[in-house]
């Protein structure tokens, strides 16, 4: 566990000193905050709408960090004989492995962080001037004993920030779970592959996650044999993404049960599990020179 430790904690100041880190938090993060300005044409559902465009931002963000950052943190180690120095050392090739999947994750949290704050400074932002606070209300809470000031912030915090904090909270939790999953796979393929391969593999792996649901219903709609079976083996072996993408379900202001989030983070648990069993098996047989 030292080891695990010493490399994530390398890893993670590897990936969060690169200056292209910063960029494109920078750049997510004004794109969240300017997606207000999109919403013209929304009839009267904007902030349902930013809130949407700014999940699915928080996720895509995660992506590009992993596919930019992955190939440089282990292919571009093996390439350049780094990672040669590293396990000629008391260091096992799973402990390699896994100290460079802990740090990258790890590197994710605080951009998530981040553009959820943004995500809910945008929304503040946004619903400022529409928030029903009513005379009767603002009264009941002056009687309670509070200032007018203290009743407003009060109403606000109950009609506001304890709904939309929960809703982004959840959104950025389920973000997280999928690009941990993302992870998993680009630290697995840069472990053999090419940073290209391996960034292509990751690519396509987060396009067919995401749609693997629809694409398995279509194959059983054929009724096809062969085909059906290839489609649910496929649905087994790619993550099905779409159990972390409620963005529909976050634009209306809902919240997901705690059950759900539950099942989500096992789902994620078992799926890294199985990965990396994978992967540590077979790198250990591979040779590094």
């Amino acid at each position: 566990m030292r080891n695990i430790r010493t490399l994530a904690a390398a890893t993670y100041g590897d990936v969060t000193r690169r200056p292209l880190y910063y960029i494109l938090l920078f750049t997510f993060a004004l794109a969240i905050f300017g997606s207000k300005t999109l919403t013209l044409f929304s009839f009267y559902q904007e902030i349902n709408m930013v809130r949407e465009m700014g999940m699915a931002t928080i996720t895509f963000w995660g992506f590009i960090i992993i596919v930019v950052t992955s190939g440089l943190i282990v292919t571009q180690e093996l390439e350049d004989r780094t990672a040669v120095t590293l396990l000629s050392k008391p260091i096992q090739r799973t402990d390699f492995l896994l100290g460079k999947f802990l740090g990258l994750v790890a590197s994710l949290i605080p951009g998530i962080i981040v553009l959820a704050g943004v995500l809910f400074l945008t929304l503040w932002v946004m619903s400022q001037q529409k928030l029903p606070i009513h005379d009767s209300d603002l009264a009941l809470e002056v009687k309670k004993g509070a200032s007018p000031l203290g009743a407003a912030l009060a109403i606000t915090w109950k009609q506001f920030v304890l709904k939309q904090s929960g809703v982004v909270f959840e959104g950025a939790l389920l973000s997280f779970f999928q690009t941990t999953i993302l992870a998993a796979a680009a630290i697995s393929f840069s472990a053999f592959f090419p940073t290209v391969v391996s960034v292509s593999a990751t690519t396509l792996v987060f396009i067919l996650g995401n749609v693997s649901s629809y694409m398995v219903a279509s194959v059983e709609n054929l009724k096809a044999g062969p085909l059906s079976f290839l489609g649910r083996l496929g649905s087994y072996l790619i993550p099905n993404l779409g159990y972390f993408n409620l963005q529909m379900y976050f634009s209306e202001g809902k919240i997901i049960s705690p059950r759900y989030l539950g099942l989500s983070f096992a789902y994620t648990a078992l799926y890294v599990v199985a990965v990396f069993l994978v992967s540590c098996s077979l790198f250990r047989k591979r040779e590094v020179r």
